[in-house]
């Protein structure tokens, strides 16, 4: 879908959509969609037998990614009045395209590139969308299956990513609890009787740099929601490694440090600057005492044993 970072930069360069007749809109996103769905269906094997895995011409993949850049657009930049789904909108979730769209993905060889497309196109969805994307199910749900296919993953480049837009659902999530059941349901419909998106935090939480931090930063905004969630809180405690993992951590970086450090201050500032946890060890202390403040009494009980 999206091949690279210009296309967001196509996106945020694209005209402005303020006085353009909605109508115009609606038939010249259907008209894109119906030329996707001629190539979709082309490479489905259930529609086409002869139809095989990963052999998409390039210049098919070229032109099913300048038609949804086009489509993401004019969905990004549709606004609702009231409480209404927009049209663009409504045709979405009733038609399952982002499904649709992930299982092109899939049919195609799911490489990590691949991932990033999916990666930067739902990060443009939830954070520049002027409508609540994430309350429709048809949204949710191929979100949280790409989600799901990005665990595990050892690139830097889709972990950098992937906790960039966990951080962006958790910040979400922090400002609008109302679609939180919705994601654990969502969690289960993928085979996890999980939190997927704190799951997916978890083995972030000791990794230095960028990237541990926004994770740490993401894990906080759900401590915050435990508070006042009892759902949040008991999963956390009887369904994660959350507690356990955040103490082990902080345990090992402890013991890391010398039991004794020479007088001369020379040395000492040469260890300070050497030392590979200096940054790490505030962080991580300071992530637990957030935890322990902002999170529900369950969460602080099963913390504190531990450190």
């Amino acid at each position: 879908m999206m091949s690279s970072v210009t296309t967001e930069n196509k996106l945020q360069q694209a005209v402005s959509l303020q006085g353009v007749d909605p109508e115009t809109c609606m038939i010249v996103f259907k008209n894109h969609w119906a030329q996707v769905v001629k190539i979709l269906e082309k490479h489905d094997p259930l529609k086409n037998t002869q139809a095989k895995y990963g052999s998409i011409p390039p210049d098919e993949a070229s032109a099913v990614q300048n038609y949804v850049e086009h489509m993401l657009f004019l969905l990004i930049e549709e606004q609702a009045k009231d409480a209404a789904m927009g049209p663009i909108l409504e045709f979405v979730v009733s038609e399952n395209i982002m499904e649709k769209l992930f299982l092109w993905s899939l049919r195609r060889e799911f490489t990590d590139e691949t991932k990033l497309e999916q990666l930067r196109m739902y990060e443009m969805l939830v954070t520049q969308s002027h409508q609540p994307l994430l309350h429709h199910k048809p949204v949710l749900k191929p979100l949280m299956m790409l989600l799901s296919s990005c665990s595990g993953t050892t690139t830097p480049a889709v972990e950098g990513k992937l906790v960039v837009l966990l951080n962006q659902l958790c910040s979400i999530l922090a400002k609008d609890p109302s679609i939180l059941e919705l994601f654990f349901h969502t969690s289960e419909d993928q085979g996890a009787a999980n939190f997927l998106i704190f799951s997916l935090l978890i083995p972030f939480i000791h990794r230095e740099g960028t990237v541990g931090q926004q994770a740490r930063d993401a894990l906080l905004f759900i401590m915050s929601l435990s508070a006042e969630n009892s759902m949040v809180a008991h999963h956390i405690v009887e369904n994660t490694y959350f507690c356990p993992v955040l103490a082990t951590g902080l345990s090992g970086l402890y013991s890391s440090l010398p039991t004794k450090l020479e007088e001369e201050e020379d040395d000492f500032d040469s260890f300070i600057a050497e030392a590979p946890t200096a940054d790490t060890v505030p962080s991580l202390f300071g992530a637990r005492d957030e935890t322990a403040f902002a999170s529900h009494r369950p969460v602080r009980t099963q913390s504190t044993p531990f450190t």
